[in-house]
């Protein structure tokens, strides 16, 4: 009776270890699948935050290159302005291009620009008032239907610089961004 006993016990226990093994083998592969997905899943988020990244700041690059010709822009009319202002024997004025408000390009170099790209913008807006406060109450010649400034007049020279330090400082900018 005992050999019957031990034959049937061995077929249950080795059942049993089966049963056992195939639950184990199942949670080990579970697991082994959850912590590859897992750093799988990792990787693809840290792509996606690179990337996010990349089109963040060529994004901002774009913002800040329209920027930059926009200052250039208005830099430029403000010399055209400024040359036709000086020039005695100019009878036509200067065509006003259609140009955004200096507030407005201030608002966007306090965004975007640089440090010195604002500083080298505040010092041209503030030249540029001057100037333009000069035409209107300050030291102007007038003659035949016109009045034009002189060219060693302190508001000119002062808008003069204020403008060649502008061109300047948006051109190392831009190299700096290349």
């Amino acid at each position: 009776m005992a050999v019957t006993q031990v034959a049937l016990w061995v077929p249950l226990a080795s059942g049993a270890l089966g049963i056992l093994g195939a639950l184990a083998g199942t949670w080990i592969t579970q697991r082994a699948t959850r912590k590859r997905e897992d750093r799988r899943w990792e990787r693809e988020r840290e792509l996606d935050q690179v990337r996010y990244d990349r089109e963040r700041l060529a994004r901002q690059r774009e913002r800040r290159d329209a920027l930059y010709v926009d200052l250039a822009e208005y830099a430029q009319s403000e010399w055209s302005t400024l040359e036709a202002a000086t020039d005695e024997y100019s009878d036509s004025p200067v065509a006003v291009p259609d140009l955004q408000h200096p507030d407005r390009l201030t608002a966007r170099v306090s965004l975007y620009a640089t440090p010195q790209v604002g500083e080298s913008w505040a010092a041209l807006v503030r030249a540029s008032r001057r100037v333009r406060w000069e035409w209107s109450e300050g030291n102007f010649n007038e003659g035949n239907h016109q009045r034009w400034m002189d060219s060693d007049n302190p508001a000119v020279i002062e808008m003069d610089i204020a403008i060649k330090e502008m061109q300047a400082v948006l051109r190392a900018a831009v190299d700096a961004d290349i």
